[in-house]
């Protein structure tokens, strides 16, 4: 299957590089795109070693005068899925907001599969917007949710908001590629 991976600036990113490299064990093809603030949590190169396939950036996209990659990479995948995903990436792509590599190419997506995996503070999780935003997800795109999970987050507070396991993630996307 091919599986593109949208991550976002939570501090959850650091786990994607190894959640990459089990699912590149299981035959999954990965391309990633990374936002520009997730470089704070997680090294691009990383994501391409563990890939072995570029890392896709800001950069790449509107520095190209000769490729459109936001619809490259949403025509290349079979499944797409953001993890993590911030209240702010959801935001964007519920309101059509467009301003980087990873937002385009959601929207590029057509009916393809969107894996959504949120990780974010525990009142963030709770906001009403949130469960609002996920909704309008699901009329726009053909979403599948993988909800947080409890535990001590990188602020410190314990609760709902934790980048679910890898073993939950994977269980999500082998649903996907048995298809």
């Amino acid at each position: 299957m091919k599986l593109l991976i949208g991550i976002t600036s939570s501090i959850a990113a650091y786990r994607i590089p190894n959640l990459i490299s089990t699912l590149t064990k299981k035959d999954y093809e990965i391309k990633t795109i990374v936002t520009e603030k997730a470089k704070a949590f997680v090294a691009p190169q990383a994501l391409s070693v563990m890939s072995q396939n570029p890392c896709y950036d800001d950069r790449i996209e509107w520095g190209s005068t000769e490729r459109v990659y936001h619809i490259e990479l949403a025509r290349w995948c079979d499944v797409c899925m953001i993890s993590p995903l911030t209240a702010n990436t959801l935001a964007k792509i519920v309101n059509g907001i467009c301003d980087n590599l990873l937002t385009s190419t959601v929207r590029a997506l057509g009916d393809k599969p969107l894996i959504l995996a949120p990780a974010m503070n525990t009142k963030m999780w709770e906001n009403p917007i949130t469960k609002h935003h996920l909704e309008l997800a699901s009329k726009f795109y053909n979403t599948t949710v993988i909800p947080p999970v409890p535990k001590r987050l990188a602020d410190g507070e314990v609760g709902i908001g934790g980048l679910a396991d890898d073993q939950t993630i994977i269980e999500a996307l082998s649903r996907f590629a048995a298809k």
